[in-house]
């Protein structure tokens, strides 16, 4: 040996004492690692191990880091690939879950009323079937206020994904005010496909309640309303028809039961593709009034989907057919226009644009048919105009919003404006809202409300809202609020409010009241109760509870928890233990205990019988369940499959059998013998081979410094292992290969193969 390394054009010299060379290895003092290749590495005695940092980035590590970013990648797309997939199930009939909540208040203005709700899910004909009775002590109770539907959903069909009955919804031109019984068909797919851009919406809403924010049926994000009430989300624009719906829980767990649909006025489709949804049915509006529509679009490129259809409804008087046609047209990455004329209603035209720093402006114009009777109002002309402009930096987060929508009616104009202004710094929150309305020619009606919130000690939230009536010149309205969570599962809150504007039957002049509430979330149910005390002797409280019994009749499963599950889906997984290694849950397999996962959604449960559900799971939705290998106690039990893609079914779990494998484990000594056929030493880094019985290669092993090697992951079989021969080619060794057999056992530890002894003899022997 020379002693010296040649790196990068520089030579180093070492002494003969800084490397040691083995029979199959050489090594190196560590500063040199350091001195020569920038590795700056450190020993700990007590672990037995180095750890290196460098100030370059080393190739490995750059791999190692595109690779995972390519995996974070695909997760965020949703184009993540598993080890296997499990299709969906079609039962004929489950019964999956069901809701329930009841209100009851009681005011001394008026008699008391209560309120119930039952909503039930479940399988019927291989769809979903969605029942909601609603009962009000004050109103009778009929059809009208009920809801019902079957929906099958098959997104592996071409010509028709989708298929409904009972009470529908349909997107409509005309004014439907209530419900329309009836089925309704479609190819578009439930699923999100590939996103484009987004569309901003913004809308007030209780202060501090939370809103949901639903894209075809599938949860997108949530958001907290402020003390105002004002919420913003950026909407996912998808291929396809887009149906936006917002859920709205409030701080007592109310709920709202109308849930509110948005029209996203632009449909892109991919070049070519074809998408139709066709509806009718009867219009519950006491005139039993005949109701359908079809709509056809088309991919006419990537920037330009075309679409056209007819909607029918009996009462409209000025013409209850309505043809129209459709377009949307991406003019640039970030600009869109969109149009409608349907004949003998209205025209439509719809500009969007937003700027690289994430402002956007809409421009929305509507001209109206004269004498139309098919929209209720009798507006001649709409515009609106809305500028939305985020502001995000470290710390702080603002959101401004104003809106300006001016409406022509037969003998006058009017004119709304609002201009709201939140967002939080650090750990304050604030808004500004301004409202001004007026018709022309009259003084307008403007007020503004200020709010703010901000965490005290003890983590106290505190908000403070004023609005000021600018017609009357004061401040008519002012409401603290504090609010605490205890427990965890407890939340508290207390309220002053002081009008001053009161001239009503049970107010004269300014009066204020005193709330206090409380709610309490159970395993099984939310409970709370609120009482509000007027400064005129008035009074109101409230009393609600609300949860939800999910039932899986065929693993005898009955769970009763605080959370909604009607229309929602869930997994099961069974582990267990596959001690033939065959894949099979065959009887007497027993169940494997202390496995782990993830999943990008949903809420994990581990039971006590060692399966796991998943509960909270979006219906039609494709998961990824990302398996643990390395959350069982036992290093023989092992996964063979590590990541499960499975499809939802609504109101239905879909049962995952997950085969753990017990695999067996071989282990040995190399050493190496002298010409007298003595052992010298044992040998490390040698190389063992394995192989099946078809002489296949199944795996490998290498050697400590003393010679010993192990390998655990050997499925029942017979097995050969030998060293590498190439390696004893260049060793200039040989060593005969040794057979043995992994066995079948019940013992969930698995089969040992131990004791074989290799020994190395040099060739000249």
């Amino acid at each position: 040996m020379h002693n010296r390394i040649t790196y990068k054009g520089t030579v180093y010299k070492l002494d003969s004492s800084d490397l040691i060379r083995s029979q199959s290895a050489m090594y190196m003092k560590l500063k040199y690692f350091q001195s020569v290749f920038g590795l700056d590495g450190s020993f700990n005695f007590r672990r037995l191990w180095i750890v290196f940092t460098s100030n370059t980035e080393l190739p490995v590590i750059r791999e190692m880091k595109q690779e995972l970013l390519r995996k974070n990648i695909n997760r965020l797309t949703g184009v993540q690939k598993a080890d296997t997939t499990i299709k969906r199930t079609y039962p004929f009939f489950h019964m999956g879950s069901a809701d329930w909540a009841v209100t009851s208040t009681q005011q001394s203005q008026s008699n008391d009323d209560t309120r119930a709700t039952l909503g039930l899910g479940a399988v019927l004909a291989g769809g979903e079937a969605n029942v909601a009775l609603n009962y009000y002590n004050k109103q009778p109770f009929t059809e009208l206020q009920q809801f019902y539907q079957w929906r099958y959903v098959n997104n592996d069909m071409a010509a028709l994904k989708q298929v409904a009955a009972g009470k529908i919804y349909s997107q409509s031109t005309s004014s439907l005010y209530a419900p329309v019984v009836g089925i309704q068909f479609s190819n578009a797919p439930t699923t999100n496909r590939r996103s484009y851009g987004t569309y901003t919406i913004s809308d007030n809403a209780e202060p501090g309640w939370i809103v949901e924010l639903y894209v075809n049926d599938i949860l997108i994000d949530y958001k907290k309303t402020d003390a105002s009430g004002f919420y913003s989300f950026n909407v996912p624009i998808m291929y396809g028809y887009t149906v936006v719906k917002l859920r709205f829980y409030g701080p007592y767990g109310e709920e709202r039961t109308s849930q509110k649909y948005i029209n996203v006025p632009f449909n892109f489709l991919p070049q070519h593709e074809f998408e139709y949804t066709a509806s009718g049915g009867i219009v519950e509006d006491g005139k039993n009034s005949q109701f359908s529509r079809i709509t056809a679009n088309y991919g006419l490129s990537k920037r330009v989907t075309i679409g056209t259809g007819a909607e029918y409804l009996s009462s409209v008087t000025s013409g209850n057919t309505m043809p129209f046609v459709i377009t949307s047209i991406r003019l640039a990455s970030r600009l869109m226009v969109s149009g409608e004329y349907t004949y003998g209603v209205r025209a439509r035209g719809i500009l969007s644009y937003r700027l690289p720093s994430d402002a956007q402006i809409d421009l929305d114009h509507i001209s109206y048919t004269p004498g139309q009777t098919a929209i209720y109002y009798n507006y001649l002309a709409e515009n609106k105009a809305t500028l939305s402009i985020p502001f995000h930096g470290i710390g702080y987060s603002f959101f401004t919003r104003f809106t300006v929508d001016d409406i022509t009616v037969p003998l006058s104009r009017y004119t709304n404006t609002e201009l709201a202004f939140t967002g939080s710094v650090r750990k304050v929150g604030f808004n500004f809202s301004s409202y001004a309305s007026f018709a022309h020619g009259d003084n307008p009606y403007f007020y503004s409300l200020v709010s703010g919130s901000f965490m005290l000690p003890k983590k106290i939230n505190f908000t403070a809202q004023v609005e000021y009536d600018y017609k009357a010149g004061k401040v008519a309205f002012m409401k603290y609020t504090f609010e605490k969570y205890l427990f965890t599962h407890a939340f508290v809150n207390v309220a002053f409010q002081e009008f001053f504007t009161g001239n009503t039957e049970y107010f004269k002049g300014n009066y204020n009241n005193f709330l206090v509430g409380f709610r309490y979330d159970l395993s099984f149910a939310k409970v709370a109760v609120s009482s509000l005390f007027g400064s005129n002797n008035t009074y109101n409280r409230v009393e609600s509870a609300s949860g939800s019994i999910v039932y899986d009749a065929k693993h005898n499963y009955l769970n009763a928890n605080n959370r909604n599950n009607v229309g929602k889906g869930g997994v099961l997984i069974e582990p267990f233990l596959d001690l033939n290694c065959n894949g099979k849950h065959d009887p007497g397999k027993p169940m494997a205990t202390g496995l782990k996962l993830r999943i990008n959604g949903g809420r994990v449960a581990y039971q006590k019988d060692t399966t796991i559900r998943v509960f909270d799971l979006e219906s039609y939705a494709d998961y990824i369940i990302e398996l643990i290998p390395n959350s069982f106690d036992n290093i023989a039990w092992q996964l063979k499959v590590r990541s499960v893609k499975v499809t939802v079914s609504a109101n239905n779990f879909t049962r995952i059998e997950v085969p753990v494998y017990v695999m067996g484990e071989v282990s040995g000594d190399v050493s190496v013998v002298n010409k007298q056929g003595n052992v010298v030493k044992g040998q490390g880094q040698i190389t063992v081979l394995i192989y099946n019985s078809d002489s296949i290669l199944v795996a490998h092993a290498q050697t400590e410094t003393d010679g010993f090697f192990s390998y655990i992951g050997l499925a029942p079989g017979k097995y050969y292992c030998t060293p590498d021969p190439e390696q004893m080619k260049k060793l200039h060794m040989t060593s005969a290969p040794i057979p043995f057999t992994i066995r079948s056992l019940s013992s969930n530890d698995g089969d040992f193969v131990t004791d074989l002894e290799f020994k190395l003899h040099p060739i000249e022997q």
